[in-house]
């Protein structure tokens, strides 16, 4: 699965990969965490935008999103099957650019996390799908899950899925919901270690997302004493920005 993200690129360099116009004023963030925030690329009328979706998807019938299972990563092996997935991926595709993201290796009763990015240092384009769901009263929540697919390579060493990367021509025909089917955006699918990826243990402390900051992703020692988790430091609890303040 993918249950944590890192984007610490600028707008900028987002902009400038994705070939969007994001005006949104967002942070950098190093622990991005199910039910927060997540900047995802649509396709709109006027052109291919960025714009803020909660992680985790809540497809449009459901009656009350509280008491809706959450759903933060849809299987390309059945999302054309699930109630909850068939419409969005046919009719709703996004692209969820992520500097790298975070999987968590078992070892008995331990788990390591570790940060994984592309090898050239450049950010991950992941397929998505997403969904708007409006409520009796006229709130509307935008909402998306990562697509992932079976691990292979070194990859599959820590964790036996991974998230979908695009690149720029699949991203193009990921977005394009009209002339390409939902079965056929899904013959775009490689497996991400075909890409490149590096990957480094780095602290526990990822598992908690009130956590934040860049020490986040730096590497760790996994041979050194064990790090302290009681340890006090800059907890961010909750996002500065009123564009992240919205769910």
């Amino acid at each position: 699965m993918c249950g944590r993200l890192d984007l610490n690129d600028t707008r900028v360099e987002i902009n400038r990969a994705f070939d969007t116009k994001i005006e949104l004023d967002f942070p950098a963030r190093y622990n991005i965490a199910p039910t927060q925030p997540v900047l995802t690329i649509v396709n709109q009328p006027r052109g291919r935008e960025g714009v803020l979706m909660r992680w985790g998807l809540v497809p449009h019938w459901v009656k009350d999103p509280r008491d809706f299972s959450l759903l933060i990563n849809a299987r390309v092996e059945t999302v054309l099957e699930k109630p909850a997935f068939k419409s969005s991926i046919k009719n709703q595709r996004c692209v969820v650019p992520a500097s790298g993201y975070y999987e968590w290796l078992r070892n008995g009763n331990d788990k390591q996390p570790y940060h994984i990015s592309k090898s050239d240092g450049d950010m991950l384009a992941l397929a998505g799908i997403y969904s708007t769901w409006e409520g009796p009263n006229g709130e509307e929540i935008d909402s998306m899950a990562i697509l992932t697919q079976e691990a292979r390579g070194e990859l599959a060493k820590i964790h036996h899925r991974t998230p979908i990367h695009l690149n720029k021509e699949q991203m193009d025909l990921w977005l394009d919901t009209k002339r390409v089917t939902g079965k056929e955006a899904l013959t775009l699918v490689d497996p991400l270690d075909k890409v490149g990826m590096k990957y480094h243990p780095v602290t526990k402390r990822v598992g908690n997302a009130r956590y934040e900051g860049e020490e986040l992703i730096k590497p760790i020692d996994l041979d050194a004493e064990p790090e302290d988790t009681k340890v006090k430091e800059k907890v961010k609890t909750k996002p500065k920005s009123d564009q992240l303040d919205l769910f």
